[in-house]
């Protein structure tokens, strides 16, 4: 009888260790599908969200990080949970909110999936339309590229002169960095009149060259004036003012020498007719 029951109770604990067992391995086997693009492509200042779904799995949690950091409101983030679909959203994106995304789906503590979500950035440049420089002077052209990953910068001068890489540096012409981009500048040490012409600097990253995404582009048309360009107005001046003084001295001139004239002939004693002669007259007669 005694061994009777000592059998039960081992039946009994060894159904209870397979149930759960059995519960464990149901609970890590669930199955998770996310919809989500493997890169996101994100615009600067236009809102952008990724999206997380998750299939068979109603209870699961998700977790999301960025850069192994996780999301911080502080930053622009925010959250919108609306089972199945779990969404990580930025009103005015700039490219700090590019990076590798996680989303973490947890069934009570156990982790089920982890997937990747890579954002990147749109490239962009900016130049102004034209740029006026004297000659012999310094010239600096920013193309101002902005994108993540770090874009690439090439240059194309006088319509058809390819600038690519540090090989096209020279002491008339060098690539420099801008915001960490190379060559993201262009500088004419010394300009010539040869210089003038049409600079545009073409901006691409991961998103033009892999994901169809368009090019960035500036261009600005560059003038450059003749270092004596100033002189010129500056003597032309000079003798407009010397002319108006000549006229205005020889006018003084001739004016007063007519007034003396006039002065003079006004005091000639032979014009002179005054009531003051005519009684001498009279007393002399006496």
């Amino acid at each position: 009888m005694e061994i009777s029951v000592l059998r039960f109770d081992i039946l009994c604990c060894f159904v209870l260790f397979l149930s759960v067992l059995f519960a464990e391995t149901a609970a890590t086997d669930v199955q998770v599908d996310y919809d989500y693009e493997n890169y996101k492509i994100l615009q600067l200042k236009k809102r952008f969200s990724i999206n997380c779904t998750i299939v068979d799995a109603p209870q699961a949690s998700i977790k999301w990080t960025k850069d192994g950091k996780e999301l911080n409101p502080k930053d622009g983030y925010s959250t919108v949970d609306k089972p199945p679909s779990f969404l990580v959203v930025v009103e005015k994106p700039t490219d700090e909110h590019t990076g590798n995304y996680t989303c973490q789906a947890y069934h009570n503590t156990t982790l089920l999936k982890t997937k990747e979500i890579i954002v990147v950035s749109q490239p962009t440049a900016s130049m102004n339309a034209d740029t006026i420089v004297v000659e012999e002077e310094k010239l600096t052209l920013d193309c101002q590229p902005t994108g993540k990953p770090t874009p690439q910068v090439t240059w194309i001068i006088a319509g058809n002169i390819v600038l690519n890489g540090s090989s096209a540096d020279s002491s008339h012409i060098q690539q420099l960095p801008s915001n960490d981009v190379p060559n993201g500048k262009l500088r004419i040490n010394s300009a010539m009149m040869s210089d003038r012409g049409e600079y545009k600097c073409i901006v691409s990253n991961i998103v033009t060259t892999n994901m169809n995404g368009t090019e960035a582009s500036a261009v600005t048309l560059v003038r450059v004036k003749d270092k004596l360009a100033a002189l010129w107005p500056f003597l032309g001046i000079c003798a407009e003012v010397f002319v108006l003084c000549a006229i205005i001295l020889i006018y003084e001139k001739k004016r007063n020498k007519a007034e003396l004239e006039e002065s003079d002939t006004d005091n000639s004693p032979e014009q002179k007719n005054t009531p003051d002669h005519g009684k001498d007259s009279v007393r002399q007669r006496k």
